[in-house]
């Protein structure tokens, strides 16, 4: 993001207490952790109050109440409802207009970077959750009655996008998308409004955002299929996207471009990037109200970027809990497999497209085991799945024991080159991980090519294709070995 030529960390003020603070941080975060730990930091010991509904409940602002906003933020009596059939709305109704506009965001930016800086074992964001999570809790049960449809998926769909944060809130996801899902079937596919202005009326954003976040979710993939239907042919001529009789706006085309980019191979992302482009002030900036400034030019300033890429880089895997994910070595399990079939089966634009699939166990694991002990065998399975997850534009699942799966994005070619490069560097970095003397394994790689929704049948075939392989190749060699089915 830059305004008036200032880049995202010169607009960093961890000094200043800035409604997305957070989200420019953790835009930072890849390139710089210290504007992230200095705003932890500042936040560590802040005593919260006990009001549910009070703008202090967090050790960082909610509202715009007791805020000083920043100059890049138009004047607070210039705000306006993005979308007009609201505005009577929001004069009424201002803090709970702002609240259902700016708490989805807010948590969960900051939860996503209370997460990531807490997994790397930054102790003060680990304090603060502990702290926080049960009031987020609380503040996503309050969302998780479906009984505001758009304000409601707007928070499923600001979790869907940030996979720390809808893996530690994913039974609140859960319970929004499955009440939002099953009423949507009811009406045909479709996301319909249930409050005034828009009561009845079949709507783009809750389309997209419950789309979304069924796919963030893996769930109910037929559904899935029916809302991207539906809301690509929504697009208007002026290349954005809007809400029944409204005009285009900034929120809803970015949802709504936001899943197409993601799951659809045949949309062609221009028109609508194009459209948000012209939606930017002289100094960069994209408003749709007023103090979202920052956080929705990042979130365009991210679209942008992601669409640009080919599709199978910006491709959009469903996401799991912590719970459904192996212990051991942090991967998803195999019916993760099954949930992307099921995703595959369900849209009609990825139907027919093609993956490349590997299957790939270790030689001499079990001698490991032997030596050292099942602890340094759960290391060993550790390490690899780490390495399996430095494989780009895939996935790894662990299929049991030392057996893993590798699953390349859709019309991604190139995976057996990949598992080639993976099996030569492996055993040097095994070495280096466990030491020179350690025993050493090799990895044993077949791969096949299958359509989406035959996944699992691929898997079969390369289950039944790896034991023909550790028959041959007891013993591989230092490289290990390949075959393609």
């Amino acid at each position: 993001m830059a305004i008036d030529g200032l880049t995202t960390k010169q607009l960093f003020d961890p000094t200043r207490d800035d409604l997305f603070a957070a989200s420019i941080a953790l835009a930072l975060l890849d390139e710089d952790a210290d504007p992230a730990l200095d705003l932890v930091e500042r936040w560590t010991g802040r005593v919260c109050g006990p009001n549910p509904d009070s703008d202090r409940r967090y050790p960082w602002p909610v509202g715009t109440r007791f805020v000083d906003l920043p100059a890049y933020v138009p004047p607070r009596d210039s705000w306006r409802a993005w979308l007009p059939a609201e505005e009577e709305l929001r004069i009424r109704e201002r803090k709970a207009f702002e609240a259902r506009l700016l708490l989805g965001p807010i948590l969960a930016d900051t939860l996503e970077l209370l997460s990531r800086l807490a997994d790397a074992g930054d102790p003060n964001a680990v304090a603060i959750l502990r702290t926080a999570m049960p009031v987020m809790r609380r503040d996503f049960a309050r969302v998780a009655f479906g009984d505001h449809a758009r304000a409601d998926t707007w928070a499923l769909w600001n979790l869907a996008r940030r996979p720390h944060a809808v893996r530690r809130l994913q039974p609140f996801a859960l319970a929004i998308a499955d009440t939002l899902g099953a009423r949507a079937r009811s009406d045909g596919g479709v996301g319909v409004g249930d409050r005034f202005p828009f009561h009845g009326q079949a709507l783009v954003s809750v389309s997209a955002q419950l789309a979304s976040g069924l796919l963030a979710l893996g769930i109910q993939a037929d559904l899935i299929g029916k809302l991207v239907a539906w809301v690509a042919k929504q697009q208007r001529p002026d290349g954005g996207f809007g809400d029944a009789s409204q005009p285009s706006d900034a929120l809803t085309t970015l949802v709504a471009a936001s899943l197409l980019a993601g799951i659809d191979p045949g949309w062609d992302p221009s028109r609508a990037m194009r459209w948000l482009e012209s939606r930017r002030r002289p100094d960069g900036v994209v408003v749709a109200y007023g103090p979202e400034a920052a956080w929705l030019t990042i979130a365009v300033d991210e679209l942008v970027e992601r669409a640009a890429r080919p599709f199978p880089r910006r491709f959009a895997w469903p996401q799991l809990s912590v719970e459904h994910l192996d212990r051991r070595t942090g991967l998803p399990f195999l019916g993760y497999l099954a949930d992307v079939e099921r995703v595959f089966d369900g849209v009609p634009a990825l139907h027919h497209m093609e993956l490349e699939i590997a299957f790939l166990d270790l030689a001499h694991f079990g001698e490991w085991n032997t030596a050292f002990g099942m602890a340094k065998g759960d290391d060993v399975l550790r390490f690899l799945a780490s390495e399996l997850r430095r494989i780009p534009d895939s996935v790894a699942i662990r299929d049991g024991g030392d057996e893993f799966i590798v699953v390349s994005a859709p019309g991604m070619g190139g995976l057996v080159e990949r598992m080639n490069a993976f099996r030569r560097e492996f055993l040097p970095r095994f070495l280096v991980e466990f030491g020179a003397g350690a025993t050493p394994v090799a990895a044993r790689v077949v791969t096949t090519t299958a359509k989406g929704p035959e996944l699992i049948a691929a898997r079969d075939r390369l289950g039944q294709a790896i034991n023909r392989v550790k028959a041959v190749a007891k013993d591989p060699g230092p490289e290990g070995v390949s075959e393609a089915v």
